[in-house]
């Protein structure tokens, strides 16, 4: 469906159409896969998929455009007003007119009238797109990331409410844990390495890394093969407040690396998580956790793992750089 805006002027002068087009929509999406034909064939297949199909989340593609023809883009994917915003791009003759800058005011305006409660985006820091997104309310998740955060409301009422104690279900993986997730996997709670399967250490959304994991899971569903990923959601709010995962070890043969992470609230809600992932066969199982973080050892313990070597200063906790922490690895 799509519903005009605004009337942009640009800085040449010219007025164009702003609006939204909200997937599924199969008459616009042509025209939208066209504008993004640059991006990678993952980004392609998840493009496709919110505009052709009703995956269950929300997708909003901001555009301005000449007699429906889009020159300028951003999208949100959205759960429960939670997502993350990408795909920022204006074609090549139509840059330096402003129109980033007059479509990011159309978003942040229209989003917040539709109720909408938190973005996270991941860009250069301190670069040309990091700054205009600074000035229209995005902040780093911490010092020289390029990994920015928005809320409607102060961020820790946001979290408060989102991550609340409450009732929680271990399930299979699906559309609306992509943006939910982010806001778990960038948030400033303990734990380094969260995820190395997905290569996610320290706060970093979970934009990209999780993409391809959906489509493997897709795969897998169709093909009847053992799935990867559970997650961890609060019934009340649909947050993911937990996630578990095993991989194939890319250097040791006949090994599979789990990986389990949780907010603060439930890591007493591992087991759950880890006991509802069904494992591949393989000769040894590994696991790897911050030296110390009591939490996640509890939990790699009470699932039958054990340390076995501790590897120092592994991985800086945080992107400046301030500090490193040692890595175990923990077999079973």
């Amino acid at each position: 469906m799509y519903e005009p805006i605004d009337t942009i002027r640009l800085k040449s002068g010219e007025r164009v159409e702003a609006g939204v087009v909200k997937g599924p929509d199969p008459d616009w999406a042509e025209r939208i896969e066209a504008l993004l034909e640059h991006k990678g064939e993952t980004w392609r297949w998840g493009n496709t998929m919110v505009l052709r199909e009703r995956p269950g989340v929300g997708a909003y593609f901001y555009i301005l455009h000449r007699g429906g023809t889009p020159f300028a883009n951003m999208c949100t994917v959205e759960t429960r007003g939670v997502g993350i915003f990408g795909h920022v791009f204006t074609r090549p003759e139509d840059r330096r007119k402003r129109a980033a800058t007059e479509l990011m005011r159309v978003m942040i305006d229209h989003f917040r009238r539709r109720g909408g409660r938190a973005l996270y985006l991941g860009t250069g820091y301190d670069s040309h797109p990091y700054h205009i997104y600074r000035a229209h309310g995005f902040t780093g998740v911490e010092p020289r990331s390029g990994y920015m955060e928005y809320y409607t409301t102060a961020k820790d009422a946001f979290e408060a409410t989102y991550f609340a104690r409450g009732p929680a279900e271990a399930a299979a993986l699906d559309w609306r844990d992509w943006p939910a997730s982010t806001a778990l996997f960038t948030g400033g709670f303990p734990g380094v390495t969260r995820c190395a399967g997905m290569r996610i250490f320290g706060r970093q959304s979970t934009e990209g890394p999780l993409l391809p994991v959906l489509r493997d899971a897709s795969t897998r569903r169709v093909e009847g093969g053992i799935e990867r990923v559970r997650v961890l959601r609060q019934v009340e709010t649909t947050a993911v407040t937990g996630l578990a995962m095993w991989s194939l070890d890319g250097l040791w043969p006949e090994s599979c690396v789990v990986d389990v992470y949780c907010h603060p609230h439930f890591w007493e809600r591992s087991h759950d998580l880890l006991g509802a992932l069904a494992l591949p066969e393989a000769e040894r199982y590994l696991a790897y956790c911050d030296a110390g973080f009591g939490p996640k050892e509890a939990a790699l313990s009470q699932a039958g793992f054990r340390p076995s070597v501790t590897y120092a200063r592994r991985v800086a906790r945080d992107r400046a750089g301030t500090a490193y922490v040692d890595v175990t690895v923990w077999e079973k």
